[in-house]
């Protein structure tokens, strides 16, 4: 296992010292992991008021969709997953499984998917993404687990050699986990985070630390937790109200 350094954050002086733009620096993982990545900050250099502006921009076919989500009856949490993915464009270029009644082509289908995960997701049951401490040896087993399990979303051969990316997995573990392990690292985010790529669960679970890190300096700043940020959302857990935070808005 890859085992990646605290991340330290430092400030990008710009226009003659009056906007101070927080970064964050972390180790590459993979064959340079002695060199560095600076990453944007998201929310670290917010005031509560303009974090409210970026969860009140947040398009409201999501929150719609992430209602369905928490309703769905246990039977037909298949099914809805499917359903809210494929409408979230999750694993576009390439073709996404579907369940074993629609038949539309081998195994696995996405029950075996969420059975081969029920193990890997309780062990995140207590993940919170505003603490360090969260990024146990278990759960970055279980992030690594996950990636392998959801890799098998897609199928066929148009990209990736027909294997989901960062973009399904991530979405697909945010609903499962029910907003505990976020953002869904769609390109939105990612650029807003000034992250390029994410291509392994190494790189995955890196990324995650970076947002870790951005939540806690907003809340420092602030002092005020996430949820306290975002009262109307406040029973939601602090990934999904990130991804709210980070991902496309109304323009």
């Amino acid at each position: 296992m890859v085992r990646v350094k605290a991340f330290t954050l430092h400030y990008a002086e710009r226009n003659a010292g009056q906007i101070r733009e927080p970064r964050y620096i972390a180790p590459n993982v993979g064959p340079h992991a002695d060199t560095y990545r600076i990453f944007m900050a998201g929310i670290a250099n917010l005031s509560t008021t303009e974090f409210q502006r970026k969860i009140a921009a947040f398009r409201p076919q999501y929150i719609a969709d992430w209602n369905k989500w928490l309703a769905a009856p246990i039977p037909s949490r298949a099914e809805q997953l499917g359903n809210i993915l494929r409408g979230w464009q999750a694993c576009r270029p390439n073709r996404m499984r579907r369940t074993r009644t629609e038949d539309k082509h081998g195994p696995p289908y996405i029950e075996d998917l969420l059975r081969g995960a029920e193990d890997h997701l309780q062990k995140l049951g207590s993940f919170d993404i505003r603490t360090e401490v969260s990024f146990t040896a278990q759960a970055c087993g279980a992030f690594e687990k996950l990636w392998a399990i959801f890799e098998q979303l897609s199928y066929g051969a148009s990209a990736r050699a027909g294997l989901a990316g960062v973009v399904g997995i991530s979405k697909a573990v945010l609903l499962l986990s029910a907003g505990r392990v976020g953002p869904a690292f769609d390109s939105t985010v990612r650029r807003n985070l000034g992250i390029v790529q994410i291509g392994t669960p190494a790189e995955w679970v890196q990324a995650l630390r970076v947002v870790s890190a951005d939540i806690s300096a907003f809340e420092r700043l602030n002092n005020i937790t996430l949820q306290e940020a975002a009262p109307d959302f406040a029973h939601l857990h602090a990934g999904r109200i990130y991804d709210m935070a980070m991902g496309p808005g109304e323009t």
